[in-house]
């Protein structure tokens, strides 16, 4: 059996430099409030696949601001996070989502709300509980410029039973999605940059 040989054409490693920065140019024009010009119908397929397999009741894409010193929701799979797109600036010295950033670790929580870390700036805006929280780091031309966080949440009331909380299976299921996204990003700032 043959084996695939796939490696760079030599041609083309002069000019690896300038294609270099040119995509980090572009990746560097990308922030929140144009993340969804990025976000296709194959985009939103990944995280509507993110939120069925991690049980989620929402997924939100989270971009690092212009200044550096917020986290934005730019997009989003659900009832909860279409009412916080844009809409929010989550310090990054505050709450979990910016936790996740600065460190570029995963988390995975339930009974969340019980975390001292926890932020409950969206939770009183949104009159709900967050119960259980996974985020993983999102990183697109090789830098961690957000996270993708899902949530399973209950009323404020709290009369409804608690939601069944997230596992391990789940916390893969959004690093996945994570990773497919940053292809997918990849791929296509590589696409636009070397045709026309």
């Amino acid at each position: 059996m043959s084996r695939l040989k796939f490696l760079p054409d030599e041609r083309l490693a002069q000019l690896k430099p300038t294609l270099d920065e040119h995509i980090q140019q572009v990746a560097e024009s990308i922030t929140p409030e144009n993340f969804n010009q990025l976000a296709d119908v194959l985009i939103r397929h990944v995280l509507e696949t993110g939120v069925r397999l991690a049980r989620a009741h929402d997924i939100l894409v989270w971009l690092v601001d212009e200044t550096k010193e917020h986290l934005v929701p730019c997009y989003g799979v659900g009832p909860i996070g279409r009412r916080l797109i844009l809409k929010h600036k989550q310090p990054l010295r505050e709450g979990i989502v910016s936790m996740v950033m600065m460190s570029e670790q995963p988390f995975i929580e339930n009974e969340v709300y019980k975390h001292q870390s926890h932020s409950k700036i969206v939770d009183d805006m949104l009159r709900q509980r967050t119960y259980a929280m996974i985020v993983v780091p999102f990183y697109f031309v090789r830098q961690c410029r957000g996270v993708i966080s899902c949530v399973q949440v209950k009323s404020s009331r709290m009369t409804e039973p608690d939601p069944p909380g997230f596992g391990q299976e789940h916390l893969i299921a959004l690093q996945r999605s994570s990773t497919l996204l940053t292809e997918l990003i990849d791929y296509r700032l590589l696409k636009q940059s070397i045709y026309w």
